[in-house]
């Protein structure tokens, strides 16, 4: 399965999108080739940004963190937080944001109770290191370790309506109707839209 096909296909087209640390602007060319869409995107590295500038490509410099209050509501039909949620410094802030932003936001993270993962550290009593989380525990981006189950804990504390949801596991097989995706799935993809009245 491509890099970002489970989120390609969930993307109408002709939408208006923001891609939220969208790099050298990869996904955002796969988006307007395959999609038709209107993208944008932020990222805080200015040589990416740069990158993504001479690709020709709506890319502006900014942090997460702290810049999306520059939008107005409703500004787009997609948000896409494409594993970027575990670094920032306030996940739960930036998502009830976004989800002001966008009509629907997608979110996609590595699921930390993976059972290989749990098994390493199990067995052998260290962080572990994946394909998925290549990182030694000192160098690691991942600031807010997260699973499945956390998050769809989070979105009914905060009444935000998951509308779509998908996993990837073992070998990166594709099992959207996984039984226990927080056991078996290593990454997570999730649609969610508007706080519930």
């Amino acid at each position: 399965m491509r890099r970002f096909e489970i989120i390609n296909n969930w993307i109408d087209k002709n939408s208006k999108v923001l891609v939220l640390g969208c790099g050298n602007g990869d996904f955002l060319v796969e988006l307007n080739s395959a999609r038709m869409t209107k993208s944008q995107g932020i990222d805080i590295n200015s040589e990416k940004v740069y990158e993504a500038i001479s690709r020709g490509l709506s890319v502006i410099q900014g942090d997460i963190n702290t810049d999306l209050a520059d939008y107005p509501e409703n500004s787009f039909d997609y948000i896409i937080a494409h594993d970027v949620i575990q670094i920032m410094e306030k996940p739960d802030a930036v998502v009830k944001q976004i989800i002001k932003l966008g009509r629907n936001v997608i979110i996609s993270f590595p699921n930390f109770a993976y059972l290989p993962i749990r098994l390493t550290i199990f067995f052998s009593g260290r962080m572990p290191k994946t394909k998925v989380l290549p990182y030694e525990w000192y160098d690691s981006p991942n600031i807010h370790l997260f699973t499945i189950k956390d998050f769809k804990d989070f979105c009914k504390k905060e009444n935000i309506i998951i509308s779509r949801q998908h996993y990837t596991g073992f070998g990166k097989r594709n099992i959207p109707g996984c039984a226990s995706p927080n056991l078996f799935s290593e990454f997570a993809y999730f649609m969610i839209s508007g706080i519930k009245k």
